[in-house]
């Protein structure tokens, strides 16, 4: 096991022996201070207050487009803006996180967009705002987020014992629903009060206190003695490496590429549902939204209750299976069955809730501590790309055969990719600790 810098050293005033039964061990195997807890509190807390003001910024920007433009192509452009980014340097944030001391890649991160946040206030004071600004802000924050993204991750197995990782990866999820719904609330509501500076300022100033909590908390990370030696082109291919030779991580990226390639177009065309199939109205579909949220809370609370004590994988598939058919059950209803479609959507989010839990703390499990970064980025860019492929075809797709069948197809399809995975013998590793590599060649 390779040694923690000095900045992951115990406080003299904690002293571990990993020899005591009642010493608690991170998802490494290492020696854990006896306040570990309160110092994830104080990370976590740092966060969520950045990732509330981020989702605020994020609509607000996306909302002066709107209003500026009413074009569709900007809004586009808009989406790109804050999906490309993390597609496509998320790897490059894996190599940082595993190269350089993560806690200062968070914190450059989160001062970085945090910066440009207030330097976008000055110019809205000062009356320089445009369309362009606004997809530079989203790009930034989508940058941001490919570097700290990787580096959380990377680092959290060194925080907490392993039988916390999915009750605190379930803790980020909730936090991402909850400023998914109240975030673009509080984003309007001081555009139109305070005006766009307002709402970057408030931005900035959060990303000040999450770079504060970073600061005073001990976030360990692993020495690497190659990594001045080998090139950031290598470092790619050597964590690429690892995951194509890993049978369990391979299927399980697969298996999440395709899942997301399908839920994503059948999520966001839920208001085209509405309006089309059921000839409902905003409000409508604004519910079917808050239903949406209410069932990750709810997916979430379930997960964290359960704590990931047990074989991981059978969640995953059964919860998988469980949400595309709920979606698929969507597309069977009448036109006069709208309350039952909100119903279901909501079922379909708490068990894409309890499908998310698990992935990412088996991923922090497998890989060796010198990798994850790298590993956490190749996902990341995996999944980011996902999305916005099966959105460019959603639309042909369900004009092409009608919406409801197309939320039918989408449901179908996402169990026949659980069924697939259950028989999948690299899926059935995830949840073993030994053999991780192709070396009897079986397929994933």
């Amino acid at each position: 096991m390779n040694k923690a810098p000095t900045d992951a050293a115990p406080s003299p005033a904690h002293p571990e022996n990993p020899e005591d039964p009642h010493t608690p061990l991170d998802a490494k195997g290492n020696p854990l201070p006896a306040n570990w807890l309160a110092r994830v509190a104080v990370i976590w807390c740092g966060q969520a207050v950045s990732v509330f003001a981020t989702c605020a910024a994020s609509f607000a920007a996306i909302w002066f487009v709107t209003e500026t433009t009413s074009s569709p192509v900007w809004l586009s452009l808009a989406s790109a803006a804050s999906l490309l980014p993390v597609a496509l340097l998320s790897p490059l944030g894996g190599v940082a996180a595993d190269r350089l001391n993560r806690k200062k890649v968070m914190i450059i991160a989160d001062g970085t967009a945090g910066l440009f946040s207030l330097v976008l206030a000055i110019c809205a004071v000062i009356g320089i705002v445009n369309v362009p600004l606004m997809l530079a802000l989203l790009a930034v924050r989508a940058s941001a987020q490919a570097f700290h993204g990787p580096a959380l991750t990377a680092a959290m197995p060194r925080l907490v014992p392993a039988d916390q990782l999915v009750r605190i990866n379930t803790l980020d999820q909730a936090l991402t629903s909850l400023s998914a719904i109240a975030g673009p609330a509080l984003g309007i509501l001081l555009y139109n009060v305070v005006g766009f500076h307002g709402v970057m300022l408030l931005d900035a100033a959060c990303a000040a206190v999450a770079c504060a909590c970073l600061t005073i908390a001990r976030i360990p990370t692993p020495e690497r003695s190659d990594a001045s030696r080998q090139s950031v082109l290598a470092d790619l291919r050597e964590g690429a490496s690892f995951v194509l030779h890993d049978r369990g991580l391979r299927s399980l990226m697969l298996f999440v590429m395709a899942t997301m390639l399908l839920l994503m177009p059948a999520s966001s065309l839920a208001p085209l549902m509405t309006y089309q199939h059921f000839g409902g109205d905003g409000y409508q579909a604004s519910l079917v939204e808050a239903v949406f949220g209410v069932g990750m809370l709810a997916g979430s609370a379930v997960a964290f209750a359960w704590g990931g004590k047990r074989r991981l994988a059978p969640v995953i598939i059964a919860s998988g299976a469980a949400t595309g058919l709920a979606l698929a059950g969507c597309g069977l209803l009448q036109h006069d069955q709208f309350p039952l479609f909100a119903v279901l959507m909501g079922v379909a989010a708490a068990a894409l809730g309890c499908y998310n839990a698990p992935i990412l703390p088996i991923m922090q499990r497998r890989t060796p501590e010198e990798k994850t970064g790298r590993v956490m980025g190749i996902f990341l860019t995996g999944s980011s790309l996902a999305a916005p492929v099966g959105l460019s075809f959603s639309g042909f797709a369900a004009e092409a055969v009608g919406i409801a069948n197309w939320f039918l197809i989408c449901g179908v399809l996402i169990v026949v990719a659980c069924v697939a995975a259950a028989a999948s013998k690299g899926i059935r590793l995830l949840d073993e600790t030994g053999e991780t590599s192709d070396e009897k060649g079986d397929a994933s």
